[in-house]
């Protein structure tokens, strides 16, 4: 069922099982046959969590539907509770290592502060889903030895600059299907996009189902 799966990151669910990592936060997340999913708590809902949130995180990171752990992250560009993100983080990133899944991670204005915990990373992969930085910022993060996964709208010269097997493809909250990106990005790099989807589809198989 992997070799269907092109897209890593998702909020809808209306696509065929087995072609998206659909993202849920843990009281959201309903295991159905033939899906797979990553779990997490998302920086923007931090307010009124309980420890219930944590210990059902925990309990469904292990269920071999998840795939990930995510979205965690840092967002410093709303009004929210930018004092819980930081243990929230280490805690979801530690718990990425315990269950040897990767780490999905939410990054809006806070590059500083991921740098910074990528000091404390164990072995878990990282990937900063939905990325549209420039260039600079790209390769800081891929020098730091982070993934970078690419939406419907991104920096092209970011986009460029990231080598064909640390990256990543999203639909995320798009109107689009994953086909649609793929055929743009392939557009701006120039290749084939059946040599595109096999490229995506190794880094899937080696980061996601340790092939």
């Amino acid at each position: 069922m992997s070799n269907l799966l092109l897209d890593i990151h998702t909020h809808h669910e209306d696509g065929k099982p087995g072609e998206a990592i659909i993202s849920k936060m843990p009281r959201e997340l309903v295991i159905e046959p033939g899906k797979w999913y990553s779990v997490g708590i998302h920086p923007w809902y931090l307010d009124g969590l309980e420890e219930e949130d944590l210990d059902l995180l925990c309990k469904l990171a292990e269920h071999p539907q998840v795939l990930a752990i995510g979205e965690a992250g840092f967002d410093n560009k709303e009004n929210y509770d930018r004092d819980a993100q930081v243990p929230f983080f280490v805690t979801q990133s530690a718990l990425s290592s315990y269950v040897e899944k990767p780490l999905i991670i939410h990054m809006v204005g806070a590059a500083d502060k991921v740098l910074w915990a990528n000091k404390l990373r164990k072995h878990e992969p990282w990937i900063i889903h939905g990325f549209r930085g420039k260039e600079k910022l790209a390769n800081q993060l891929l020098d730091a030895g982070l993934y970078l996964s690419f939406g419907a709208r991104y920096n092209v010269d970011a986009l460029r600059a990231t080598p064909l097997d640390r990256l990543f493809l999203e639909t995320d909250e798009a109107t689009c299907g994953i086909q649609a990106i793929y055929n743009k990005v392939a557009a701006d790099l120039k290749i084939d996009v059946d040599e595109l989807k096999k490229q995506v589809k190794k880094n899937i198989d080696r980061i996601f189902f340790k092939k």
